[in-house]
């Protein structure tokens, strides 16, 4: 995908939370792609560089241009804005960096826009640590779900799952050493946290405490509806230094937001969006939960299998090649909602359910139907995504599929 990118767009940015892999990505592209300058603005003496004068230094450099970690100095994607305006030849620049690059140039606009397309680098799913990366996303659009019976998951792996989470400085860690111990779990993401805070925070004047106070209390109960005037009066903040913190957070990819999805004549829908943490492991470190306690939180429990069927769909959505947004839908007025909704840039979507259930029924699916209803034909099929075995119709373009579909593509 990054090589098809490349080779339509004038810059890429290869965008990720901390230690996802960017660099090495980025670096393996470049040298098949034979980059000629590379900048790793982690580096004090090429950040100092460019900080001196990136227009000057980036226009005198033989192009293809890589720029790891590019967030570190705001004016670059200013500069790589007038230098790509030169030529009209694709592929002269890859920018990657653990916070949004760009957006907060030019008085908040974003200098790189109609010249760059964005990449997002995920940690790992489930599927990619079990060595078996699934396509179930792209399956549920193209076709009717098939037929399958998937190796039970017991409820101790899914809880040792939704603890580890799939952040590469962990999840490799929990696999080399294979103690799964949650005490070592919980510092090394607490570690991880702290580096991304530390790292985002530099010249930055925001009371550190309060931003931390604000992840925690969205992470440790991901999918809710994000009011953020009730989260302020909870906080005990003000409603703009808490959105000023979400938005740190996002731009940090600590965070993700669903937003709703709302026709403008549906005045009854909720526009307030949906925060999940960008990993389960997070989340379950913000909850401050182990293994053997969430066991005995079927709340905490069910709001963890949906933030991990959030973060597999939104990871395996990045690298399709048809663009695709994640939205969430509630009707107040019918007391109707659908955990997560997949939007194409044709209009057509398909409606989730989560359910951290290993039984379903058409019941289960009352939120799909009002919504299959209200999209009309844009709806191309719904999906309860549940603990148990089976793939099952439930009616008319609705199935019920297993969590461990998201695991791995091989029937048993």
């Amino acid at each position: 995908m990054l090589h098809h990118l490349l080779n339509i767009s004038k810059v890429v940015v290869l965008e990720g939370g901390r230690a996802v892999g960017k660099t090495t990505l980025a670096r393996q592209v470049g040298a098949d792609r034979d980059f000629r300058t590379y900048f790793d603005l982690s580096d004090p003496a090429d950040r100092a560089a460019l900080a001196g004068d990136p227009h000057r230094i980036l226009g005198a450099s033989a192009r293809p241009i890589l720029v790891d970690e590019a967030q570190l100095e705001p004016e670059v994607a200013v500069a790589v804005k007038r230098l790509v305006d030169t030529s009209s030849d694709f592929g002269q620049v890859l920018l990657t960096g653990s916070s949004r690059i760009g957006r907060s140039a030019l008085g908040g606009g974003d200098p790189l826009a109609g010249r760059a397309t964005r990449l997002r680098l995920s940690s790992f799913t489930q599927g990619e640590l079990a060595g078996t990366p699934s396509r179930a996303l792209d399956r549920w659009w193209s076709a009717e779900p098939e037929p399958q019976v998937y190796d039970e998951l017991s409820l101790d792996e899914l809880t040792g799952r939704l603890v580890r989470g799939g952040l590469p400085p962990v999840a490799l860690d929990e696999l080399r050493q294979g103690n799964g111990d949650p005490a070592d779990v919980a510092r090394l993401i607490g570690g991880y946290v702290d580096g991304v805070l530390t790292e985002n925070l530099v010249s930055r004047r925001i009371d550190r405490a309060r931003l931390l106070q604000t992840f925690r209390y969205l992470a440790a109960n991901p999918g809710q509806i994000l009011n953020v005037s009730r989260a302020a009066s909870e906080l005990s903040m003000r409603a703009e230094t808490v959105q000023g913190y979400v938005d740190l957070c996002e731009s940090c990819f600590l965070l993700d937001v669903a937003p709703a999805h709302r026709p403008s004549e549906h005045q009854t829908l909720t526009a307030h969006p949906r925060v999940f943490a960008s990993d389960t492991g997070l989340a379950a470190w913000a909850a401050d939960t182990s293994p053997d306690r969430l066991i005995r939180d079927s709340k905490l429990l069910g709001s963890l299998v949906e933030n991990l069927v959030a973060a597999d769909l939104a990871a395996q959505s990045a690298w399709s090649p048809d663009r695709t947004r994640l939205l969430h839908w509630r009707d107040t007025r019918l007391g109707r909602e659908v955990d997560l909704v997949l939007r194409r840039s044709d209009g057509s979507m398909l409606a989730i359910e989560v359910k951290s259930a290993a039984t379903v029924s058409i019941s289960d699916a009352k939120g799909i139907i009002a919504f299959a209803g209200a999209a009309g034909d844009r709806f191309r099929r719904g999906l309860i995504v549940y603990t148990g075995r089976a793939t099952l119709q439930l009616a008319e373009q609705i199935w019920a599929v297993p969590l461990s579909s998201l695991f791995n593509d091989d029937q048993t």
